[in-house]
């Protein structure tokens, strides 16, 4: 881990938008740990807030506009997978097969990246019903600042622990 926070301070930004688009666009790599460590390193004065904070926008921003396209280009093939990957229930039509989507509409995505893989389900599925770009837009940038934040001003505000657990750690400065 000790290598990790070296490895941020050195590259920053990048590293944390790296980290981010590679999670928002479906690769299994948590970006929780390394926001929380960032805001860390923020509060110790190492890491520029302001460019994580839009490193960590701009990469969910762009994966999330590519699983929008791809949802607006390919809609009645998301809405099927929806379909056959929906649990058969007898009280729900099929065309309520997108779940969250049918239920929350666009509040979804203020909550949906809380679920693991959920941004890469709902983003496809407001492409596929024809939300216009700019009203996914605002509800999707909600949404990645709500997530994004909790992380962050947790590692602003456990930066004393995360130092104490760097050291600890073997190879920790200290």
């Amino acid at each position: 881990m000790q290598a990790i926070a070296e490895h941020l301070v050195q590259h920053g930004a990048t590293l944390v938008f790296a980290n981010v688009f590679a999670q928002q666009i479906g690769a299994p790599l948590p970006a929780e740990p390394i926001l929380f460590l960032a805001g860390s390193l923020v509060t110790k004065g190492l890491l520029s807030p302001v460019r994580v904070v839009m490193a960590t926008i701009a990469a969910a921003a762009i994966a999330d506009t590519i699983w929008f396209l791809i949802g607006r280009r390919f809609g009645p093939s998301v809405r099927r997978l929806f379909r056959r990957r929906s649990p058969s229930r007898s009280h729900e039509p099929p065309q309520r097969a997108g779940g969250w989507f049918e239920r929350w509409g666009l509040r979804a995505l203020l909550v949906v990246r809380f679920v693991p893989g959920g941004t890469q389900l709902i983003v496809p599925v407001a492409g596929a019903r024809r939300v216009p770009f700019a009203v996914f837009f605002l509800y999707d940038l909600a949404g990645i600042v709500l997530w994004a934040a909790l992380p962050f001003a947790g590692g602003m505000f456990f930066h004393g622990q995360i130092e104490a657990l760097l050291r600890a750690l073997p190879g920790g400065a200290g």
